[in-house]
Protein backbone atom coordinates (compact mmCIF):
# COMPACT_ATOMS: atom_id res chain seq x y z
CA UNK A 1 0.00 0.00 0.00
CA UNK A 2 1.21 3.56 -1.05
CA UNK A 3 -0.13 6.61 0.89
CA UNK A 4 0.13 9.83 -0.53
CA UNK A 5 -1.10 13.33 0.46
CA UNK A 6 -2.73 15.83 -2.00
CA UNK A 7 -0.62 18.14 -4.27
CA UNK A 8 -0.41 21.41 -2.81
CA UNK A 9 -3.78 23.16 -2.74
CA UNK A 10 -5.39 26.75 -2.01
CA UNK A 11 -5.76 25.89 1.45
CA UNK A 12 -2.22 25.41 1.57
CA UNK A 13 -1.25 28.61 0.62
CA UNK A 14 -4.15 30.64 1.69
CA UNK A 15 -5.28 28.52 5.42
CA UNK A 16 -7.99 31.23 5.82
CA UNK A 17 -10.31 29.97 2.49
CA UNK A 18 -12.59 27.54 4.44
CA UNK A 19 -14.03 30.32 6.20
CA UNK A 20 -16.32 31.42 2.62
CA UNK A 21 -15.81 27.71 0.61
CA UNK A 22 -16.36 24.19 1.25
CA UNK A 23 -13.50 21.96 1.99
CA UNK A 24 -14.38 19.44 0.24
CA UNK A 25 -14.49 22.09 -2.96
CA UNK A 26 -10.77 23.54 -2.72
CA UNK A 27 -8.74 22.95 -5.41
CA UNK A 28 -5.54 22.30 -6.49
CA UNK A 29 -3.05 25.44 -7.01
CA UNK A 30 -0.93 25.17 -10.46
CA UNK A 31 1.91 24.94 -7.99
CA UNK A 32 0.19 21.62 -7.08
CA UNK A 33 -0.69 20.29 -10.63
CA UNK A 34 2.66 20.65 -11.60
CA UNK A 35 3.32 18.43 -8.43
CA UNK A 36 1.50 15.86 -10.00
CA UNK A 37 3.86 15.27 -12.57
CA UNK A 38 7.00 14.81 -10.68
CA UNK A 39 5.28 12.48 -8.13
CA UNK A 40 4.14 10.21 -11.06
CA UNK A 41 7.67 10.05 -11.56
CA UNK A 42 8.49 9.28 -8.48
CA UNK A 43 6.12 6.96 -7.98
CA UNK A 44 6.55 4.71 -11.63
CA UNK A 45 9.18 2.47 -10.32
CA UNK A 46 7.45 1.22 -7.56
CA UNK A 47 3.86 0.34 -9.18
CA UNK A 48 5.75 -0.76 -12.20
CA UNK A 49 6.08 -4.51 -11.07
CA UNK A 50 2.56 -4.62 -10.26
CA UNK A 51 -0.14 -5.56 -13.13
CA UNK A 52 -3.19 -4.31 -11.32
CA UNK A 53 -2.99 -1.01 -9.24
CA UNK A 54 -6.04 0.23 -7.48
CA UNK A 55 -6.02 4.20 -6.99
CA UNK A 56 -8.05 5.05 -3.65
CA UNK A 57 -9.20 8.83 -3.03
CA UNK A 58 -10.68 10.93 -1.02
CA UNK A 59 -13.64 12.25 -1.84
CA UNK A 60 -12.61 16.04 -1.69
CA UNK A 61 -12.14 18.17 -4.57
CA UNK A 62 -8.25 18.30 -4.13
CA UNK A 63 -7.56 14.68 -3.68
CA UNK A 64 -9.66 13.79 -6.80
CA UNK A 65 -7.63 15.95 -8.48
CA UNK A 66 -4.49 14.68 -7.82
CA UNK A 67 -5.43 11.23 -8.78
CA UNK A 68 -7.14 11.98 -11.71
CA UNK A 69 -3.82 14.22 -12.86
CA UNK A 70 -1.75 11.22 -11.23
CA UNK A 71 -3.30 9.02 -13.53
CA UNK A 72 -3.18 10.78 -16.50
CA UNK A 73 0.61 10.52 -16.33
CA UNK A 74 0.38 6.31 -16.91
CA UNK A 75 -1.38 6.85 -20.66
CA UNK A 76 -0.78 3.09 -21.55
CA UNK A 77 -1.90 2.06 -17.80
CA UNK A 78 -5.54 1.32 -16.91
CA UNK A 79 -5.83 1.95 -12.83
CA UNK A 80 -9.21 1.13 -11.02
CA UNK A 81 -10.11 4.38 -9.49
CA UNK A 82 -11.88 4.05 -5.94
CA UNK A 83 -13.90 7.36 -3.81
CA UNK A 84 -13.69 6.39 -0.67
CA UNK A 85 -15.79 8.86 2.37
CA UNK A 86 -13.80 7.34 4.91
CA UNK A 87 -9.87 8.71 4.11
CA UNK A 88 -11.31 11.99 3.73
CA UNK A 89 -9.82 15.58 5.83
CA UNK A 90 -11.06 16.05 8.99
CA UNK A 91 -13.58 18.62 9.28
CA UNK A 92 -12.33 21.65 11.41
CA UNK A 93 -16.15 22.81 11.90
CA UNK A 94 -16.28 26.59 13.04
CA UNK A 95 -12.78 26.80 13.54
CA UNK A 96 -11.01 29.55 11.90
CA UNK A 97 -7.91 32.60 12.58
CA UNK A 98 -9.78 33.95 15.43
CA UNK A 99 -9.97 30.75 17.65
CA UNK A 100 -7.68 28.89 16.07
CA UNK A 101 -4.92 28.96 18.61
CA UNK A 102 -7.01 28.24 21.15
CA UNK A 103 -8.62 25.32 19.42
CA UNK A 104 -5.62 24.04 18.72
CA UNK A 105 -4.14 24.14 22.38
CA UNK A 106 -7.53 22.69 23.50
CA UNK A 107 -6.93 20.06 20.53
CA UNK A 108 -3.48 19.02 21.95
CA UNK A 109 -4.72 18.53 25.61
CA UNK A 110 -7.38 16.49 24.96
CA UNK A 111 -5.41 14.42 22.43
CA UNK A 112 -5.48 15.06 18.96
CA UNK A 113 -7.20 11.13 18.45
CA UNK A 114 -10.18 12.38 20.76
CA UNK A 115 -10.90 15.78 19.99
CA UNK A 116 -14.45 17.35 19.22
CA UNK A 117 -14.26 20.35 16.79
CA UNK A 118 -16.87 22.75 17.44
CA UNK A 119 -19.62 21.76 14.40
CA UNK A 120 -16.90 19.64 13.05
CA UNK A 121 -16.00 16.17 13.41
CA UNK A 122 -15.71 13.74 16.32
CA UNK A 123 -12.04 12.90 15.88
CA UNK A 124 -12.61 9.78 17.38
CA UNK A 125 -15.21 8.77 15.25
CA UNK A 126 -12.91 9.89 12.32
CA UNK A 127 -10.08 7.50 13.76
CA UNK A 128 -12.54 4.51 14.39
CA UNK A 129 -13.82 5.26 10.21
CA UNK A 130 -10.12 4.64 9.18
CA UNK A 131 -9.77 1.60 11.25
CA UNK A 132 -12.41 0.17 9.79
CA UNK A 133 -11.17 1.23 6.03
CA UNK A 134 -8.04 -0.52 6.98
CA UNK A 135 -9.46 -3.49 8.60
CA UNK A 136 -11.20 -4.23 4.91
CA UNK A 137 -8.14 -3.82 3.25
CA UNK A 138 -5.98 -5.88 5.38
CA UNK A 139 -8.97 -9.01 4.59
CA UNK A 140 -9.40 -7.96 1.31
CA UNK A 141 -5.63 -8.36 0.62
CA UNK A 142 -5.37 -12.22 1.76
CA UNK A 143 -7.91 -12.50 -1.63
CA UNK A 144 -5.67 -13.78 -4.77
CA UNK A 145 -7.93 -11.68 -6.58
CA UNK A 146 -7.11 -8.28 -4.98
CA UNK A 147 -4.70 -5.82 -6.46
CA UNK A 148 -1.50 -6.15 -5.37
CA UNK A 149 -0.70 -2.65 -5.02
CA UNK A 150 -3.31 0.01 -3.26
CA UNK A 151 -2.21 4.11 -3.99
CA UNK A 152 -4.50 6.05 -1.13
CA UNK A 153 -4.79 9.62 -2.13
CA UNK A 154 -5.61 11.10 0.63
CA UNK A 155 -4.82 14.31 3.76
CA UNK A 156 -2.18 14.72 5.90
CA UNK A 157 -3.99 13.80 9.17
CA UNK A 158 -5.58 10.55 7.74
CA UNK A 159 -2.77 9.58 6.39
CA UNK A 160 -0.80 9.51 9.56
CA UNK A 161 -4.07 7.04 11.25
CA UNK A 162 -4.14 5.35 8.42
CA UNK A 163 0.08 4.53 9.07
CA UNK A 164 -1.44 4.09 12.93
CA UNK A 165 -3.84 1.56 12.10
CA UNK A 166 -2.19 -0.38 9.89
CA UNK A 167 1.38 -0.98 11.73
CA UNK A 168 -0.51 -0.64 15.71
CA UNK A 169 1.33 2.28 16.88
CA UNK A 170 0.47 3.53 20.04
CA UNK A 171 -1.15 6.74 20.49
CA UNK A 172 1.61 8.08 22.43
CA UNK A 173 3.57 7.67 19.14
CA UNK A 174 1.11 9.43 16.29
CA UNK A 175 0.88 12.48 18.93
CA UNK A 176 4.76 13.77 17.69
CA UNK A 177 4.03 13.00 13.85
CA UNK A 178 4.97 15.82 11.79
CA UNK A 179 1.92 16.58 9.47
CA UNK A 180 3.70 15.97 6.06
CA UNK A 181 3.97 17.89 2.88
CA UNK A 182 2.34 17.84 -0.08
CA UNK A 183 2.56 14.57 -2.58
CA UNK A 184 4.68 12.68 0.56
CA UNK A 185 4.46 9.44 -0.10
CA UNK A 186 4.59 6.89 2.39
CA UNK A 187 5.05 2.99 1.36
CA UNK A 188 3.52 0.34 3.59
CA UNK A 189 4.94 -3.76 2.70
CA UNK A 190 2.22 -6.22 3.31
CA UNK A 191 3.02 -10.01 4.20
CA UNK A 192 1.56 -12.57 6.04
CA UNK A 193 -1.63 -10.42 6.81
CA UNK A 194 0.79 -7.66 8.18
CA UNK A 195 1.24 -3.95 6.67
CA UNK A 196 4.99 -3.16 7.36
CA UNK A 197 6.19 0.73 7.32
CA UNK A 198 9.15 1.27 4.82
CA UNK A 199 10.58 4.22 6.17
CA UNK A 200 9.74 5.90 9.39
CA UNK A 201 7.74 8.94 8.89
CA UNK A 202 8.83 12.22 10.30
CA UNK A 203 8.74 13.61 13.66
CA UNK A 204 7.90 16.91 15.71
CA UNK A 205 9.47 17.61 19.19
CA UNK A 206 6.42 19.50 20.80
CA UNK A 207 5.15 20.23 24.24
CA UNK A 208 2.47 21.67 25.99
Amino acid sequence: MILVRHAESEEDVNPTIRSHILDSRIALTSAGKKQVAELAKNLCPLIEPYKNVRLVASITNRAKQTTQLFSKQFPDRKFEVVYEDRVRSLNWGSVDETNIRRVESERYQVGVLYFRFPEGDDTNVFVKEIESFVKELKEAGKEASHPECVVVFTHGFALRVIVKAAIGMSDDEFRYLANPSNCHVVSLGFREDVFSLKDPLQRINFEI
